[in-house]
């Protein structure tokens, strides 16, 4: 049973202070029945004595006033020698002496011992009247008389049992007593041994940068391997991310000239060949092939850059501001497609916290989307508004949408809706905002409705 528990308590990876329940409680039941059990034993045995040193008593005061007077037997039976005997439970008490098997006083049905010791008193269990009675014995020898006179005192064991049973339950209830108390006390004591990890985890929340290691000095000896093994591990993925945003910065620089420069060229060499109907579409298939690599390789960095973001450097930002000129950055491209875009706006600042760079990202990749898919004539709305304790920047286009089969999929990595409209695409827009809304522990959400797609991002109010 024992095993059983530690076992159980070994395998099952719950709480700390469960475990603990288990790895103890368990053994100390088995403990407290063993206990019960060796003092059960010890009990009976006590009892048995501390009772048979009265009766002993007696039967050597009766002894005692054994005489011999002109060859008879006589006995003088002391009032003690039977006072000794009363108890609580006013046990019954039954005597005997008897010479040769021969009664000279007493209880004559009392049944004899099969031997009797001479001037030592033995004692025995037997059953008279129906009842369970203790006997002490003892044999005298007297002067001219040849054989030894026998004295029996006997007494039923109601009040041994009585005694018994309250030493008993005293003993069950201290046993229950302290495996509840240990049931009680070993979560309190849990959480009072936890204390040095509840301050490491504070200290572990309140951190400024995400790589900081966490402090060994507060934690216990038991555990200070596991922060090591934690700050190590820290240290590897700090350096691992590091190399990560270096080959971003490098990547974003050695990508984008190449690019810039294959247009160029093909920009000089659309004026150098002879404008032909077959010349001018392979130079515009080349330019619109290279403005989408240059997107797709753009929207790659700018996915790697989300992936790596942290809520390290949130601050407070202006939305409404910030917002307000991301849309006239993006007004004359809409113009040129032949939309409108209509901003509306709280009336005075809406501070937000969050990361205004990736804010800029999200939002610019939304109003992308929306000039982009729209489709001519078409209206962009860019909203700002406050929602409880929230900041909420909405973006939406009266345009065809998105098919019903396409939106269970809609802001996937890759996924783009089929047909030329989307050719340009890369299908990394709504995976990229999406991804940074999650790092300034924002939430974007996207609405179908009879036309156009309406997008809305949802960020914490600053404090204060």
């Amino acid at each position: 049973m024992v095993i059983y528990w530690i076992r159980m308590a070994e395998t099952r990876a719950g709480s700390v202070t469960s475990r603990l329940l288990r790895a103890l409680i368990g053994p100390m039941i088995a403990v407290a029945l063993i206990f019960g059990a060796g003092g059960t034993l010890l009990i009976k045995r006590i009892v048995e004595q501390v009772n048979d040193r009265p009766l002993e008593a007696s039967v050597t005061a009766i002894a005692d006033t054994l005489a011999v007077y002109q060859g008879e037997i006589t006995l003088d039976l002391p009032p003690a020698a039977f006072g000794l005997l009363e108890d609580a439970e006013r046990d019954n008490v039954y005597y005997n002496i008897t010479k040769s098997g021969e009664l000279i006083t007493g209880y004559a049905d009392l049944p004899l011992a099969p031997t009797t010791t001479i001037d030592d008193v033995t004692f025995r269990y037997i059953t008279y009247r129906d009842q369970r009675i203790r006997v002490a014995e003892t044999a005298r020898l007297l002067p001219r008389i040849d054989e030894p006179v026998v004295i029996q005192v006997g007494e039923t064991i109601e009040g041994r049992r009585a005694l018994i049973r309250q030493l008993l339950i005293a003993l069950g209830a201290l046993e229950i007593s302290l495996v509840s108390l240990t049931a009680i006390l070993v979560p309190a004591a849990v959480r009072w041994g936890l204390r040095p990890l509840r301050r490491i985890e504070a200290a572990a929340q309140t951190r400024e940068a995400v790589f900081t290691p966490l402090p060994i000095h507060q934690a216990p000896h038991e555990v200070r391997s596991l922060i090591v093994a934690f700050n190590t591990l820290l240290q590897r993925l700090e350096t691992a991310t590091d190399g990560i945003r270096r080959f971003t910065a490098d990547a974003s620089h050695q990508f984008r000239t190449p690019v810039a420069v294959m247009r160029t060229n093909i920009a000089t060499l659309e004026r150098s060949i002879p404008d032909t109907d077959d010349a001018r579409e392979r130079f515009a298939d080349l330019d619109a092939s290279a403005a989408r690599l240059q997107r797709l390789l753009e929207q790659l960095l700018s996915l790697a850059r989300a992936e790596n973001a942290s809520a390290a450097n949130l601050q407070s930002v202006d939305l409404e501001a910030l917002i307000r000129q991301i849309a006239m950055d993006h007004a004359p491209r809409a113009l040129n497609a032949g939309q409108d875009i209509h901003f509306s706006g709280p009336p005075s600042p809406l501070m937000v916290t969050g990361n205004p760079f990736l804010i800029a990202e999200i939002a610019g990749n939304l109003l992308d989307n929306a000039v982009r898919y729209a489709g001519t004539g078409a209206t962009v709305t860019v909203g700002v508004e406050q929602d409880g304790h929230f900041g909420v920047l909405t973006i939406a286009d009266d345009g065809p949408g998105v098919p019903e089969e396409f939106r269970r999929r809609i802001g996937q990595r890759f996924m783009r809706v089929g047909g030329d409209r989307d050719a340009f695409g890369s299908g990394l827009g709504l995976s990229i905002a999406d991804r940074l809304a999650q790092s300034m522990n924002g939430q974007l959400t996207i609405t179908h409705g009879q036309k156009g797609l309406r997008v809305s991002l949802r960020l914490p109010l600053a404090d204060g």
